[in-house]
């Protein structure tokens, strides 16, 4: 199978050949680490690192590997034209993208605690901009987009889910409503423990959730079950582990619980490949998980 045609394969839920695997993007000390470069890395050494992890999915943010002057989306339009990796864009979800609008996250949060209408306002303009952003993004070549919404950390939601539900998850409906009618598979990203929320994350219709990360497996068998066969995962793999002696053992126990009934993506739950990872550990890990070609996932 080609890269794109396994992804959407894994989607959907139907059999594929072997476990896709899927990363944001690999630090360029990482890919000179990995291919023993020391010059300035080259668009080509991306691509063969990518390539040399045996990736199927990569994901690009309006400025990643772009200079101040470059068009939002130059990176993603090179990857597309020259590759056959199955493109995402990463565009913000209404929390992330309205927090970025203001001088600090402190003050983001005094606004909510104190309902000011100046929220609904900015995150309604926060929707209109991401929603052209993935637009123009699928326009250029995208597979498929991921909204990214950091809205949690380890011990649950940043705000109150009252709060998300009344300030934010309504605009995160509106806008993957509006670039699902564009017939390409939407994704949601956030960090942390966001199971308290995760019916309405659900609700909003996306095709995917991306990260994965929570302090044991026992959470993403929740994620798993409370996804049944209608949503594919992707990620769940910590840095960290990649240090430890039994890396290939924590890989094959996330598979064991991700991948049960197909639709999942293998990948690291932060999504970024950087210089102080073990390259030679890494490789161990994704080759690891490259040889699996047994598993296959059946639509039920």
């Amino acid at each position: 199978m080609k890269k794109i045609e396994r992804i959407l394969a894994t989607i959907r839920h139907e059999c594929v050949d072997r476990v896709p695997k899927g990363e944001f993007y690999l630090e360029d000390e990482f890919v000179a680490k990995l291919l023993g470069l020391k010059e300035n890395i080259q668009f080509k050494d991306r691509v063969e690192a990518c390539d040399l992890l045996g990736l199927d999915a990569l994901a690009f943010s309006p400025d990643s590997f772009r200079e101040c002057n470059a068009p939002v989306w130059d990176e993603l339009k090179q990857w597309r034209k020259e590759t056959d990796f199955f493109i995402f864009a990463i565009i913000d979800g209404p929390f992330q993208g309205t927090a970025k609008l203001f001088s600090s996250f402190s003050e983001f949060l005094i606004a909510i605690a104190k309902s000011d209408p100046i929220i609904l306002e900015l995150a309604a303009k926060v929707v209109a901009a991401n929603v052209q952003l993935g637009l123009d993004a699928l326009k250029l070549g995208a597979n498929g987009l991921i909204i990214a919404d950091d809205i949690a950390y380890q011990r649950g939601t940043f705000i109150s889910p009252d709060h998300l539900r009344k300030n934010f998850f309504p605009g995160l409906t509106e806008q993957v409503g509006i670039l699902e009618a564009q017939k390409s598979p939407i994704f949601f990203h956030a960090d942390g423990n966001i199971i308290p929320v995760l019916s309405d994350i659900i609700a909003s219709g996306i095709k995917g959730i991306h990260s994965l990360d929570f302090s044991s497996f026992a959470d993403i068998a929740i994620v798993k079950k409370a996804a049944e066969n209608n949503l594919c995962l992707m990620g769940g793999y910590d840095l960290g582990w990649f240090s430890e002696e039994n890396r290939t053992e924590k890989a094959a126990e996330l598979l064991a619980v991700a991948s049960g009934g197909g639709g999942y993506i293998f990948g690291s739950s932060a999504g970024i490949l950087g210089s102080q990872l073990p390259v030679k550990q890494v490789t161990e890990v994704y080759q690891y998980v490259s040889n699996l070609n047994s598993i296959v996932a059946s639509k039920p």
